[in-house]
């Protein structure tokens, strides 16, 4: 009786364990971000490490990584709750913040573009947060598609679908709503400058051959591009 009872414990507790170890790997897996396109050279860097790796398709990256893309080259990140940002040439991007708010279908995300540009398409929130940060602004993104760039000391953030509220770190009450087809641009400034309307005709990205001379048509092709993986 006590060695059938010794077994039963023992079963109960691998049983528990392998439930534990079940629902820790699906709530990681939540959490994590996922690399789906890479083109060139790209590289990762995980939280508190000092080498910089090779990425490849498939590579997951959890909060506090860093993927950067070389010269011509570029990369897809796709998040759980279906956020897409496509990481430009001599880009590098800090996966800042990666949370689950309790009972949400989204997530909580925060993107610190250290340098370069990305393109980004946003899933509707539901009371959580999708965020891009540069050292000096930060922009809010409720559902939308656009570009998100720091060249220099320069945020620039264009939008082409939906609604971005951008704000100073310095002075957060300083907002700019864009809407489509609006962009900011502006330095490490004490106040934001004016919004503008995109010309796309004239809209340049000095260094960034992918984002050069684009019109609305293809911009929404590549967001396309994105979105089908190829």
């Amino acid at each position: 009786m006590k060695k059938i009872k010794f077994l039963f414990l023992i079963t109960a507790a691998i049983f528990a364990a392998y439930t534990l170890s079940a629902c820790g790997e699906s709530s990681n897996a939540e959490l994590k971000a996922k690399l789906t396109f890479v083109s060139g050279t790209v590289e990762s860097q995980t939280a508190g490490a000092a080498e910089w790796k090779p990425a490849a398709v498939n590579s997951e990256f959890s909060m506090s990584d860093t993927v950067k893309t070389g010269e011509k080259s570029s990369a897809k990140i796709d998040f759980s709750d279906g956020v897409k940002i496509f990481i430009e040439e001599n880009t590098s991007v800090k996966l800042k913040e990666i949370k689950k708010p309790a009972e949400k279908s989204t997530l909580d995300i925060v993107v610190e573009i250290i340098k370069g540009a990305i393109f980004f398409d946003v899933t509707k929130r539901e009371n959580s947060k999708f965020e891009m940060e540069t050292s000096t602004a930060v922009a809010g993104v409720k559902g939308t598609k656009g570009v998100f760039s720091f060249i220099g000391d320069k945020t620039g953030v264009i939008v082409t679908d939906g609604r971005v509220e951008v704000s100073l770190k310095k002075a957060p009450v300083d907002k700019v709503m864009l809407e489509a087809d609006e962009a900011i641009e502006f330095g490490d400034v004490s106040a934001l400058t004016e919004k503008t309307k995109v010309d796309y005709s004239v809209v340049k990205f000095n260094g960034m051959p992918l984002l050069k001379n684009l019109t609305p048509d293809d911009l929404t092709k590549k967001i396309e591009v994105i979105k089908s993986n190829q």
